[in-house]
């Protein structure tokens, strides 16, 4: 039995889409024991710093006694979903169990057959929104886009992506990290037609932004 099914079912405030694996159908009793028989959980892209992951993880070594292998805690959503191509079907250490990335990349893995579903506990207080139907993936917390505005270069703020265009603000936008695997890239088209500023994305970020 694979590991993740055991973080999905006890890390509440995780977002989470499950690497391909068969399907498991087991008690929480079940999933303990299976876990630390194989004595190790690896996860990818969860940064102490972000949504209270560090306390999550400490404290889920502590209660359980298992080791939790942590690759790449900077990598963005598209990493997150390239190591699990390159990794499929390889039960070593490389091999992520379970993932954190943007919503919008659950459906895309479900259908490139990335993700094994599993239906955690709240699964019926989850909106039909905000979670795959067969349990493929789910979203359990958001971001609130925003800007971050230079107060000393910028005098008037954006106040909607419309703004961005305007002539004064050129070659003054820029975006955290490579947009290239992460969710701001995304909003990059939305430029052209104008939405709210305070637009929401929630995270299976599928189970998912950074």
């Amino acid at each position: 039995m694979s590991f993740k099914l055991f973080l999905a079912s006890t890390i509440a405030a995780q977002a989470v889409l499950c690497a391909a694996a068969p399907a498991f159908a087991a008690s929480l009793d079940d999933l303990v024991a299976a876990a630390k028989k194989e004595g190790k959980l690896t996860t990818i892209a969860l940064p102490h710093d972000w949504c209270g992951y560090g306390a999550v993880i400490d404290g889920f070594k502590a209660k359980y006694g298992l080791e939790v292998n942590e690759l790449n805690p900077d990598a963005g959503s598209g990493d997150e979903i390239e190591a699990i191509k390159a990794n499929k079907g390889n039960t070593g250490d490389q091999a992520p169990d379970v993932v954190d990335v943007g919503l919008s990349f659950g459906p895309s893995a479900k259908k490139d057959g990335l993700l094994q579903p599993y239906k955690v506990s709240t699964w019926d207080s989850i909106p039909d929104s905000a979670k795959d139907a067969d349990g493929n993936w789910y979203g359990d917390y958001y971001g609130v886009m925003s800007f971050g505005i230079n107060k000393d270069l910028v005098k008037e703020s954006p106040a909607d992506w419309a703004d961005l265009l305007k002539p004064e603000l050129a070659n003054a936008v820029a975006l955290a990290g490579d947009p290239a695997c992460r969710l701001p890239a995304v909003t990059l088209p939305r430029l052209a037609k104008p939405v709210s500023a305070s637009s929401r994305t929630s995270s299976p970020r599928a189970t998912s932004s950074r």
